[in-house]
């Protein structure tokens, strides 16, 4: 049928980006961690939420505190500060206090927060206190949701940040493996057998999502991805690179006349264009991301097995 031919084409196509997409994501965690971002992008949202944009005054007596410390090496920022530890940290820095003394440590506490100079920071913390009823456990709490809620708009600057990269990455990514949509999409269209090969290795990829999509390890607000071998990234790369050699689509580049994966001919303006574009498809898509690919490439696998005719009775 020619509907599920498209749609075969469709998962082959979405089976690739996926696997580039996951290069892509491997790269990134190595140029963010290599550029230590996380850790520069939390201080920042850190030094702008106790309103300390040098880093000199609030922001260098909280990374002394020894709650925050002991979570980073010397030379270097944490790159993850749980909530919880952020409260405590920043309560005993602007209103230490016994908190044996009941309700006395409560007020206390806000006479000292009350006489902060820095007047936004004060109003947070005092909104803070205020709908805490006079316990300071309920003001930790505050503190806590006030500093999550801020690691959310951190996540974005992080993501910002990194979009250019990833899109840098993705085309760099493209052009070592020669990967062309338009390429591609005719080599599936033309061989049935090629496309029921793609087919079966997107079907067992769609069942469990690889270990890099993982959306968390791009929010400051959550915990980082666990430390690896300095080498797991290029073996992890390795891996999928010969998992795409293996499917054996048209992709890399070669030198033999008549391989559509060879340079087009300097005078083939045509062939240029073509080129061009099936390689810009290929970026741009790439660059939306492993996690987009593998929800899109589970959508169109169980728009297939939905759609798929039943089986003719056996003939008596």
């Amino acid at each position: 049928m020619f509907g599920s031919e498209v749609l075969e084409v469709g998962i082959g196509i979405a089976f690739v980006y996926l696997l580039l997409g996951l290069m892509c994501t491997i790269l990134n965690e190595w140029v963010a961690g290599f550029m230590a971002m996380r850790s520069q992008n939390l201080e920042a949202g850190i030094r702008h939420l106790l309103s300390d944009p040098d880093g000199t005054g609030l922001a260098k007596l909280f990374y002394e505190h020894p709650l925050i410390k002991g979570l980073y090496k010397p030379g270097k920022r944490p790159s993850y500060v749980p909530s919880r530890l952020f409260a405590l940290a920043l309560l005993d820095l602007v209103a230490p206090v016994d908190r044996a003394a009941g309700p006395k440590a409560f007020t206390k506490a806000r006479q000292t927060v009350a006489a902060l100079p820095d007047v936004q920071l004060q109003k947070v913390l005092l909104t803070c206190l205020d709908e805490a009823g006079n316990d300071l456990k309920v003001a930790r709490e505050n503190v806590e949701r006030w500093f999550n809620d801020a690691m959310d708009r951190v996540s974005g600057w992080y993501r910002r940040k990194t979009q250019l990269i990833v899109l840098g990455l993705a085309l760099l990514v493209t052009l070592v493996v020669n990967a062309d949509t338009i390429m591609i999409a005719n080599s599936l269209s033309r061989d049935a057998v090629l496309r029921a090969a793609i087919v079966a290795a997107a079907q067992e990829t769609a069942k469990e999502p690889p270990p890099e999509i993982d959306e968390a390890a791009g929010i400051e607000g959550a915990p980082p991805p666990s430390p690896t071998d300095s080498n797991a990234p290029l073996t992890r790369i390795t891996q999928l690179r010969e998992e795409l050699q293996q499917l054996q689509l048209p992709i890399g580049w070669s030198r033999r006349d008549g391989d559509p994966r060879q340079v087009p001919d300097p005078r083939d303006i045509q062939g240029w264009f073509m080129k061009v574009l099936g390689l810009l498809f290929t970026t741009i898509a790439v660059s939306l991301g492993a996690p987009f690919w593998f929800d899109t490439l589970s959508k169109l696998i169980n728009i297939r097995a939905a759609g798929k005719p039943p089986a003719e009775p056996s003939k008596a």
